[in-house]
């Protein structure tokens, strides 16, 4: 019965019912005797043995009755020790895996043999290094891995990888049967200097990486939004007819009321689209209670999680990228940023056409005095840099690749490969990641997300006669200044606007043209990781809601574009991200560019 469509709603079935026995395990792990939660994963089990068995997946719905007759049992007693807990964490893992073949098309694993591995295979943890790789070192490096066994885990992952992110680390852990050595002979064969650093670790030992179903490209939509699908769809089909009638009899009053009428539907349309694509954010926080759990037992720390505004719904392309730089987050406040006992908090709260996630502890901070000495040390600032830079730039210093703030390395985190990509992560997006924090008084990082990728609304600006788009979340203003009022020294330049100097970058200047000259000029004001930019743009062209495709590369590998849409003319237009662009501009910026 497994046929294409009833399989892909088994799948999408069965990740749901995952997700919420990982909710309720949370919910009982700290309520052992919490009735709804026994119920609830009672049925959700129940449920998978069913689907499977009637989609012919013996083994998987075998490994579900099992577990169904150990909650059976347990139900009777009305509690769920912390054993249980674990044993059923440790179902689910197999379940999970078992849910992976079926994915890949992989034949059932044998009858007793829950793992699906091989008796001879073993998983190694490596750690390779390759000093001035290129981008196709180390994608052939990843392939040769994969032809080596199965990738568990990958830091980076290969996508971002193939994005243009060149790992300083690539941190795998890889089922294999091959060793050490046959492994580096393979990776040398790439380039001669790879170097792998490996520990091996039994099957049997809880992984840290959490799988997660939002990844799927599949969401479930109510009928009731179905309806309003179709009742649009007639209407808009009406509206076209209206507007084939007024244009064959040359009405304009009529012509325009349909277009109006078009324009209204349209929107209508684009709500309820968007509305279907929204996946509520315990989609990828339902997870992390163990996670947290399971790192406390390997660190012997005790911290908590509180989740705040996990019904806050966000577009599912985000969630699905935000679920790993989120894990990183809990890694990083349970290994260094929380010393012995304290309290994890993820906070979401929806802002107009925005979410703000805050990501917060309250372990020892950070010292923007101590950052900038540990970047001298380590190189990423030179003797006597730092002084000029605000807090909130010697706080951004965390997300350069490499730099960390650990005192030591672990098998969790510190070697400084994490939080560059993370911010990469939200940068593409169209994010933006502010960290809060002060010494002895915790560290807040705050992510500041759009609600969906696909449609944004813009600010289109010109420089030379060159347009471009600038997503407005970023912007706070737009300004025109009398020319006198901007001062150039040096290699910065900056707009006297009476209560403050803002600090300016030239889009022309950017983009390699030549400025315009006139007694005004038009500055967008930026919102940046470190507080305000302006942007001096030769002329705006107005507001826009648009649909944004993603770049292919090598376009993708272009340090500021973000994206790009087709305007009604037929004219292509790139997103610039201003937080991605101006930051690193305010220090090159050329003579040439002084008004």
């Amino acid at each position: 019965m497994n046929q294409p469509e009833y399989l892909h709603i088994f799948l999408v079935e069965t990740r749901e019912h995952l997700l919420t026995m990982q909710r309720w395990l949370s919910v009982m792990a700290e309520q052992p005797e919490n009735k709804d939660g026994l119920l609830g994963l009672f049925r959700s089990i129940h449920s998978i043995k069913g689907m499977a068995a009637s989609m012919g997946f013996r083994r998987l719905a075998g490994l579900a009755h099992t577990m169904e007759d150990g909650l059976e049992r347990l139900r009777r007693t009305g509690r769920l020790p912390a054993e249980a807990v674990e044993q059923l964490y440790h179902g689910l893992d197999l379940l999970e895996a078992r849910l992976a073949d079926v994915v890949a098309g992989r034949p059932e694993a044998p009858e007793g043999d829950d793992a699906a591995t091989d008796p001879q295979d073993r998983v190694l943890s490596l750690q390779i290094s390759m000093p001035g790789g290129a981008l196709s070192h180390w994608l052939l490096l990843v392939n040769e891995l994969m032809r080596l066994g199965t990738l568990q885990s990958c830091r980076p992952e290969p996508e971002k990888i193939a994005e243009g992110i060149l790992p300083g680390m690539l941190e795998v852990d890889l089922l294999c049967q091959v060793d050490i050595e046959d492994i580096l002979q393979r990776c040398r064969g790439i380039s001669d200097s790879v170097s792998v650093e490996t520990t091996t670790r039994a099957d049997s030992e809880p992984g840290l990486v959490i799988r997660h179903g939002v990844g799927q490209a599949t969401v479930r939509v109510s009928t009731n939004l179905l309806d309003r699908f179709v009742g649009l769809s007639g209407e808009l089909l009406t509206a076209r007819h209206r507007l084939q009638a007024s244009l064959q009899q040359g009405l304009q009053e009529e012509i325009e009321g349909s277009c109006l009428q078009l324009d209204r539907l349209l929107g209508d349309l684009r709500h309820q689209v968007l509305d279907a694509r929204m996946v509520p954010l315990e989609a990828v926080t339902a997870t992390l209670p163990r996670l947290v759990r399971e790192l406390c037992r390997s660190t012997g720390k005790t911290i908590s999680l509180d989740l705040i505004g996990n019904d806050v719904r966000l577009d599912r392309a985000i969630l699905e990228a935000m679920s790993e730089p989120l894990m990183h987050m809990v890694r990083n406040a349970v290994d260094h940023g929380i010393e012995e006992r304290g309290t994890i908090t993820i906070a979401a709260r929806r802002d107009r056409d925005r979410v703000t996630l805050d990501v917060s502890d309250d372990g020892r901070g950070l010292d923007p005095a101590w950052l900038a000495e540990r970047a001298r040390q380590d190189g990423f600032l030179q003797a006597g840099q730092g002084a000029e830079m605000s807090e909130a730039e010697l706080l951004q210093l965390i997300c350069r690749p490499g730099f960390t703030t650990a005192r030591r390395i672990t098998e969790i985190s510190g070697r400084g490969i994490g939080m560059d990509v993370v911010r990469h992560t939200v940068d593409q997006l169209g994010g933006t990641l502010q960290i809060l924090s002060s010494r002895g008084q915790g560290v807040c990082f705050r992510f500041i997300l759009p609600l969906t990728v696909s449609i944004v609304p813009v600010l289109l600006v010109e420089a030379d006669g060159h347009m471009v788009a600038l997503p407005l979340i970023w912007i706070e203003q737009t300004l025109d200044v009398p020319r006198q009022q901007l001062r150039g020294f040096g290699n910065s330049h900056t707009a006297d606007l009476g209560d403050r100097q803002l600090r300016l970058v030239f889009l022309s200047g950017l983009l390699g043209l030549p400025g315009a000259t006139g007694s005004h000029a038009s500055i967008i004001v930026c919102e940046l990781r470190g507080g305000h930019a302006g942007l001096v743009v030769d002329a705006v062209a107005g507001q826009k809601e648009v649909f944004v495709k993603p770049l292919a590369f090598p376009l993708n590998t272009i340090h500021g574009l973000s994206g790009a849409t087709i305007l009604g003319d037929g004219r292509v237009v790139f997103l610039v991200d201003p937080c991605a662009l101006i930051p690193c501009s305010l220090s090159t910026t050329t003579k040439g560019d002084i008004l």
